[in-house]
This record gives C-alpha cells, sequence and structure tokens, in this order.
C-alpha cells in the first residue's frame, strides 16, 4: 500500500511507493550513502533505488545528518521532470508520519465552533471557529506542528480556512452573526493569489462576506509587517473584518496594534487571567482600551475562565468575551444567550 506526500505549493499528490527510486537535485555526489546500491546521475538528479520505505527513511535519515544545505529531493517510480522537489527533512517527515500527512490531503477535520458574546447586550456576537482532526486523538498543535516540519502548513492553513467557512454555511449562522476564522500570514506570500480560493469558497457556499473576521495567527515574530497590511488590505476590499490576535504576547505589541488598525482586537488569555486582582495586568489593559477606542477598534477578552474576570473587563468598557466560563468549543452553533452578570 502506498502512503502519500503532497507539495504544499501546488497541492500536487507524490505517491511515495515501497520500492522506488529517490531523487535528488544537487551538484554533489551521494556515493557513500549507499555502497551495496551506488547512485546514478541521469540529467539533473542524483538516483538511489530503495526496496522499501524502511531503507527510504534510513537513506533520508543519512542524508540529514550529513547536513547538505540545499538539498531537494523526492520519490518516483520512474524519473521525470514533473515532480515537485521538497527538502529531504520535509520528505522524511512525510514518510515518518503518513497519518497526518493524509490528513491534511483528504481535509480530514472540521470546524468546532466556540462561542464569542456581546459585554453590552449579552447575546451571542459570534463564534470563533477551531480545527479538530477527526480523528479526535491528534491534537490541532499536533497536526500543526507536523505541518511545519513537513512543509505543509500553506495547504493545512488553506483547507481549514476552506472547513471554517463550510461550518457556517452548514450550520446556517444568522447573518449579523460573526464568524472568527484563524489564518497564518506566513503561509501567504501572495494576497491576490493566495486568498483566491478562499474567496472563491465564500461566494461557492453563499456566505455574507462581511460575516466573516479573519484573525491573525502567529507562533513566531511576525517581521514583515507590510506584508500583513497588504493581507489586511485584501480582505477589508472583499468586504471582510480583520483581528489581531493574542495582543499583548509575543510580536503582538500596541505599536503593531496602532500601525495596522485591525476591526478586533483579542487580548492574550495571560493578560485575561486574574485581571481583576493583577494591577500590573489592569494598566496594559488600560493602554489597549485607550488604543482601541482612538482607532474606533472592538475589544475582546480571550480565554476567560472566571466570574470575577468577567465582571472587571464589562467594567472598563471591554466590547466582547471569549472563553471556557462563556462556553467550551462544540461542533454545533449554540445560540442560546449567556447570562452576563
Amino acid at each position: 500500500m502506498e502512503q502519500l506526500s503532497v507539495c504544499a505549493m501546488c497541492g500536487t499528490v507524490l505517491d511515495i511507493p515501497e520500492k522506488g527510486e529517490l531523487l535528488m537535485r544537487s551538484p554533489e555526489s551521494f556515493r557513500n550513502l549507499s555502497s551495496e546500491n551506488p547512485p546514478r546521475q541521469e540529467d539533473t538528479y542524483t538516483i538511489l533505488q530503495y526496496f522499501s520505505l524502511q531503507q527510504l527513511e534510513q537513506m533520508l535519515l543519512s542524508l540529514r545528518s550529513q547536513s547538505r544545505p540545499g538539498v531537494r529531493c523526492t520519490v518516483a517510480k520512474k524519473v521525470t521532470n514533473s515532480y515537485p522537489m521538497v527538502s529531504v527533512e520535509e520528505l522524511l517527515q512525510r514518510v515518518q508520519f503518513p497519518h497526518f500527512t493524509d490528513i491534511i490531503y483528504k481535509g480530514a477535520f472540521q470546524s468546532f465552533l466556540q462561542p464569542i458574546v456581546s459585554m453590552k447586550n449579552e447575546e451571542i456576537f459570534g463564534f470563533e471557529h477551531l480545527l479538530r482532526a477527526d480523528k479526535r486523538e491528534v491534537s490541532p498543535a499536533a497536526l500543526f506542528n507536523f505541518a511545519a516540519e513537513a512543509g505543509l502548513t500553506s495547504m493545512l492553513d488553506q483547507r481549514a480556512r476552506k472547513t471554517a467557512v463550510r461550518k457556517r454555511a452548514q450550520e446556517a449562522i444568522p447573518d449579523g452573526v460573526k464568524s472568527f476564522i484563524n489564518f497564518l500570514p506566513s503561509t501567504i506570500y501572495n494576497p491576490d493569489f493566495c486568498l483566491r480560493q478562499t474567496f472563491h469558497t465564500v461566494e461557492q457556499y453563499g456566505v455574507d462576506p462581511k460575516d466573516l473576521v479573519f484573525e491573525v495567527v502567529e507562533t513566531e515574530k511576525l517581521d514583515d509587517v507590510a506584508r500583513l497590511k497588504r493581507i489586511f488590505k485584501r480582505y477589508k476590499q472583499e468586504g471582510m473584518k480583520v483581528a489581531l490576535d493574542d495582543v499583548g504576547a509575543g510580536y503582538s505589541t500596541l505599536e503593531l496594534l496602532k500601525e495596522l488598525e485591525p476591526d478586533f482586537v483579542k487580548i492574550d488569555r495571560a493578560y485575561i487571567s486574574y485581571c481583576d486582582s493583577d494591577t500590573q495586568k489592569q494598566e496594559f489593559l488600560f493602554k489597549v482600551m485607550d488604543v482601541a477606542r482612538l482607532l474606533g477598534t472592538q475589544v475582546l477578552a480571550e480565554g476567560i475562565e472566571r466570574q470575577e474576570e468577567l465582571t472587571f473587563c464589562k467594567q472598563i468598557g471591554m466590547d466582547l468575551a471569549q472563553g471556557y466560563f462563556i462556553g467550551k468549543p462544540s461542533e454545533a452553533a449554540l445560540l442560546s444567550p449567556f447570562p452576563l452578570r
């Protein structure tokens, strides 16, 4: 039975046969890789034959241990120039964890919905769409970590956005109730091209663009603010809203908030936890509120788990609230209002 490998950029499926050839594009020789099965040179490829997936894995491990930068490789039953090439590490990850690759390629996941409520009228304002694999033992963090190592983050992020839009249509979420959908700016190198499929999905399912809020989610420090501004601009051109997540943590500083002018900001839960009794956290929250009021940006308190946190955030004028105290992520859109106290 063959495993699957996927090109993150074009979506091409690469079959990884149990027996085949490892193709490498590099000016260097790999004669030390296999003394029993010496490589051959054909056109621009160095080619090694393998007779089992275990042998292929050992070849890739050996290449990785040699720390050869810039080596691009793929696998095939026969030599062809049509195969996209990936790094040794990316191909190795796909060989070692075929079940993760399969989940991403088949889109074997769904959106769970966590309610977001209005502080003002105590009604459901929207839902954050959170990725959950169909196989519940696979955590979202594990899936995204694998995607990063295997060069599949772009594909996973794109398909997660599509799944979220489809979920909104399937749940028949009423007009006016927002859907907050995460995206990774590092996967969007060209907003006009990379977001085309997302916009097509919105049109395909008849979703009103003004009910969609695309929020930045990034674990590493963002070093290309200009690109993020272009992404925000492209979303807004389609009539959608944008949000900056985890303000206060990592790259999401108040200066970035001023520069990007998002429609929504979500305060990192580290500043919400026990904010009712921590004066340093309160000082930061007041600063965020001042900037948000100046920009006309709505503020969302994320990660509320206690009544006292909810009460304090409401008292200082925050607009929206989200957290386990209000509601956990679920498969269905629960539209009954939460009684704020």
